[in-house]
């Protein structure tokens, strides 16, 4: 890493650090490991070492950077106004080259290489894993190893539930003239179709005319996370060819997503070719509850609003979600911020700490009196669900587009309601 010492905006990046402490405390990864390389200020000085040269990276070095969640609750924070997430995902990008962690790194690649981006794989990858959980195969293989690995156990409890069929582009008959764009998504397309058609419904009852243009494939937001950049960065350039067109903005169901999008001129800043559409597309995009308007039926009872770390920290669409909620009539309540502890693959990679974080989020889900949680990400939703599953709760967790869904059954059983034998 001792060459990011000529990159001027990492060492500025790097060097506004000023060691005061004050994004220690809202640092969910320190909150659990207790160590101040896991917090955001001692990552920042690990980084400025391995700069200068004062320390080699190595398997401890690359341990307190993996167990960064990337929730950049740090970046809110910081009066220095540290980059934390630039920082973070060009280190993981150079760490893909050393070889600590290469069982890991190779499970990681493979998934996000071989299954993410490839729609067939992907929906293949769900069908499998809706089939398992029907048969009830993944409750059978969790009893049968908890007794020798209660890791292994505990991402079993954490695997996401598949919600309805994958979502198509053909299902929404293109209009005579579109008003919005819709990003299908890979996770959420194939894992929670059924929210992705409750909002279309959404943006439909609100008089949108949506169009979904075929041939998306991942936005590239888990890729980047991981630092897998050039994947990242391909896969960017082809999503802006998908929404190449009419100017109208992006719709998207995913936290997660709308940040990577809203970042892609960032990403392909010094890619001459692709820097102008970049920035273009990054402008156009828009979370669900930025393009609804209070009109909407909601659901029936009090509604939990868990907020996203990427909309509270990063995108400022702070109480969005729950402004449309209240707006609409429903008894919306905010939930203390913090993350659930899910944040892409970091629940698979570090299950335990990711079950730590995700209780405290559980303890004010159920004391708030709420019989829905509302739910703006994929990877929160199904974490929180698996929380919430496990723990025998009466609470529907629910994406913020199915609460709003003017379609949605008050007495629908979903999968979050569901009880396990623990």
């Amino acid at each position: 890493m001792i060459e990011l010492r000529h990159d001027p905006e990492f060492r500025d990046g790097v060097m506004r650090c000023v060691r005061c402490s004050i994004c220690v405390p809202h640092c969910p990864s320190y909150a659990v490991f207790r160590n101040e390389a896991d917090s955001p200020r001692g990552r920042v000085q690990l980084l400025r070492a391995a700069m200068e040269g004062r320390i080699t990276p190595d398997a401890k070095f690359e341990l307190h950077i993996d167990r960064c969640l990337g929730c950049r609750s740090c970046e809110d924070v910081c009066p220095s106004k540290v980059p934390f997430g630039a920082l973070l995902v060009q280190t993981r990008e150079l760490l893909h080259q050393t070889p600590h962690s290469r069982t890991r790194k190779r499970l990681t690649e493979l998934f996000l290489r071989n299954v993410v981006p490839k729609p067939d794989n992907l929906r293949f990858f769900i069908r499998l894993l809706a089939i398992i959980q029907l048969l009830r195969l993944d409750r059978l293989a969790r009893w049968l190893v908890r007794p020798f690995s209660a890791k292994t156990a505990r991402r079993l409890d954490l695997l996401p539930r598949v919600a309805g069929l994958p979502f198509e582009a053909d299902e929404v008959a293109p209009p005579p003239t579109p008003t919005v764009a819709f990003h299908a998504g890979c996770i959420m397309g194939a894992g929670l179709g059924d929210v992705q058609r409750a909002a279309i419904r959404v943006l439909q009852h609100q008089h949108h005319a949506p169009i979904v243009p075929p041939g998306q494939r991942c936005c590239g937001a888990l890729h980047q996370h991981a630092g897998l950049l050039d994947e990242a960065r391909q896969l960017a350039r082809e999503t802006i060819a998908a929404f190449e067109g009419a100017p109208i903005p992006i719709c998207t169901t995913a936290a997660g997503c709308s940040l990577a999008m809203k970042e892609y001129g960032q990403l392909l800043a010094d890619d001459p070719d692709w820097a102008a559409p970049a920035a273009e597309l990054s402008a156009r995009v828009r979370d669900l509850s930025e393009l609804v308007s209070p009109t909407v039926r909601t659901a029936e009872g009090r509604v939990a609003v868990q907020e996203a770390c990427h909309h509270w920290n990063v995108q400022q669409l702070r109480g969005r979600a729950l402004h449309v909620l209240r707006a609409s009539g429903a008894d919306a309540i905010p939930l203390p911020t913090g993350c659930c502890g899910a944040a892409g693959l970091w629940s698979a990679e570090q299950p335990e700490a990711a079950w730590e974080i995700l209780q405290p989020r559980l303890d004010n889900i159920e004391r708030s009196g709420g019989t829905t949680a509302a739910i703006s990400n994929p990877g929160c939703l199904f974490h929180i669900r698996a929380g919430l599953r496990a723990r025998g709760s009466k609470v529907r967790a629910l994406h913020l587009a199915e609460v709003l869904d003017p379609a949605l059954d008050p007495a629908l059983d979903l999968a979050a309601t569901t009880t396990d034998d623990e």
